[in-house]
């Protein structure tokens, strides 16, 4: 039972130490992280009663945060309180909540209950949330205790393949700063500190000291009202693994309490493939699309909560620290945009890759061995290319396709390569996704890259029968011209510099392509992407309609469709 407020009587002229601590969501110095961390505090305490009354914990395990059934706390649409009993027992209370708050596996994984419903994450899971953790608010050696030897679990990233089992490598972690983080908020007889604390990155990512010759004084400091929010801000962000060097930090704005328990177990990924991502819009939009997702599976009023994504990344004058490199904020994605980026998630799913090491003679030159025996796996993860660039583009409301031309033009920084080179494994899923009417958002979109793809493809079927004959297949003559052509025709649009140059490229295909049905049928539609003002998006649509094209038998000859007259397209 909730024991009425009471205070010790104040000595000396100090104040006297409270036996409960109200946090508010708004209160004054309260900025998103500690709105989000005050939010992971409430599914923390939420998560505790819940499975106190499952029978998971008992009575021991609760005391003196549950006394006789009834939680020592109260939790508002906007603030909590947490009821000490005395002002002494602030210290055993504390001691409690962070034990049960931020835990560690037998298997040695970080494990932070506050964060998950009533389904428990795989190994895989904790294993990647954990690397995220340790590129985020545990990057420093100091914050955690870890194995000097790799363990490697593997899992199915599909329920139907098991023949290809992901590893998933970690060092086992025997302890982490947050652990102990309540400590700090008492003093030696166990009563909240009446006094300022010291912030530092572990819990506040980017806080610094800003001038060491001044030291305390440009210190980050705050109140234990907003400190223990922040300590627990791990709970209520997420951090996800981009790759070993870079992590995304989501920052979920928590508006209500109360709503932000039900939404923050559905912004947790469930399997392993999603807890490795391509950027930090992709992320956010990952974890919005799960809330609503969920919202739909359970008929609930789950609000999908604006996201800040930071991305944390090595520098060139800090190569061991990962520093905020970038902060993008996610505003509540409307229905529309969240069902086109599940479609997006869909056509261009993470890759399973099988690495394969072969001699001259074909054979493999690394003895295949089972997970058991000890070997590596030469499995892996590897992320779109095209899903970030989607991603950013939509969360900024430009159409998705915006920009589409990088892909012709630049090198991907990650390998140094063409990103041109890379499209190939994409253009299965950019096929789907130009054929999904649900994609766009006029009409004439879609008939630009329908119109593209037919002109292509008359084309092909031209240069076939002109070196090869009507009706045999393509020689490597065909194949080395259909070649020259594709090269010409993303020359000449990626290098469209003006209106007039992509109107120029686009016609010139046209023209040389003959009777093109989509333009007679679809003009009206057509022309306006062919005005001054839209020459740039036009370009886009008609470069990807370049990157989607699959010819008839399969990407692998890349053998285009046979040219049909009007009467067999009718």
């Amino acid at each position: 039972m909730v024991r009425p407020h009471q205070t010790t009587q104040a000595t000396a002229g100090k104040p006297a130490a409270p036996d409960q601590l109200t946090m508010h969501l708004f209160a004054p110095g309260m900025s998103l992280l500690h709105r989000a961390g005050l939010g992971g505090l409430a599914c923390t305490l939420d998560a505790l009663e819940r499975r106190y009354q499952q029978g998971k914990l008992s009575t021991k395990d609760v005391h003196p945060l549950i006394i006789e059934g009834q939680p020592q706390w109260s939790i508002e649409d906007y603030q909590i309180t947490l009821h000490f009993g005395e002002p002494e027992h602030a210290g055993k209370y504390l001691e409690q909540l962070f034990r049960f708050a931020f835990q560690i596996t037998k298997d040695g994984l970080i494990y932070l209950p506050g964060q998950y419903g009533d389904t428990e994450p795989s190994l895989a899971v904790l294993a990647d949330l954990q690397a995220g953790l340790l590129l985020t608010f545990l990057q420093h050696g100091g914050t955690r205790e870890l194995a000097k030897e790799e363990t490697t679990i593997h899992y199915s990233p599909d329920e139907v393949d098991h023949a290809h089992r992901l590893p998933v490598t970690y060092k086992k972690c025997s302890g982490y700063k947050h652990q102990s983080l309540w400590e700090e908020l008492v003093d030696g007889k166990g009563r909240i500190k009446q006094t300022r604390l010291d912030l530092d990155g572990p819990v506040y990512p980017g806080a610094v000291v800003r001038h060491q010759a001044l030291g305390d004084v440009t210190k980050l400091k705050d109140p234990p009202e907003r400190a223990l929010p922040l300590y627990f801000a791990m709970v209520g962000c997420l951090c996800l693994l981009v790759n070993r060097g870079v992590g995304v930090l989501l920052i979920p704005e928590v508006e209500n309490l109360k709503d932000f328990i039900i939404v923050r177990p559905w912004i947790t990924p469930r399997g392993a493939r999603e807890t490795q991502v391509a950027g930090a819009a992709d992320a956010a939009l990952q974890a919005q699309v799960r809330v609503w997702s969920q919202r739909l599976m359970r008929r609930s009023e789950g609000i999908i909560p604006a996201i800040e994504a930071m991305t944390l990344a090595p520098t060139p004058w800090s190569t061991q620290q990962k520093s905020r490199v970038h902060t993008l904020r996610v505003p509540r994605s409307v229905e529309r945009d969240l069902q086109r980026y599940e479609r997006v998630l869909t056509h261009l799913p993470q890759r399973i890759i099988e690495r394969s090491d072969s001699a001259p003679n074909g054979k493999s030159t690394r003895k295949r061995k089972t997970a058991s025996e000890g070997q590596t796996s030469s499995v892996y993860r590897q992320e779109s290319v095209i899903r970030p660039h989607i991603a950013e583009n939509l969360v900024s409301k430009r159409p998705w396709y915006a920009g589409f031309v990088k892909f012709f033009t630049r090198k991907n920084p990650a390998t140094d390569r063409p990103y041109y080179e890379q499209l190939f494994h994409e253009k299965g899923g950019l096929h789907a996704m130009v054929k999904d009417q649900e994609m766009w958002d006029e009409k004439g979109e879609g008939r630009i890259v329908e119109a593209v793809h037919e002109a292509m493809r008359r084309t092909f079927a031209r240069i076939r029968d002109e070196t090869d004959g009507e009706g045999k297949p393509p020689s490597q003559a065909t194949k080395n011209r259909w070649d020259k052509f594709r090269e010409e025709l993303r020359l000449r649009l990626a290098g469209a510099k003006t209106a007039n140059d992509a109107r120029h490229a686009l016609c010139d295909l046209f023209s040389r392509a003959g009777y093109v049905q989509v333009l007679s049928s679809h003009w009206r539609e057509i022309l306006p992407k062919l005005a001054d003002d839209r020459w740039q998006l036009t370009r886009d649509l008609a470069l990807l309609a370049l990157a989607s094209y699959a010819g008839r038998e399969g990407e692998k000859t890349d053998t285009p469709e046979s040219a049909a007259t009007p009467a067999e397209e009718d």
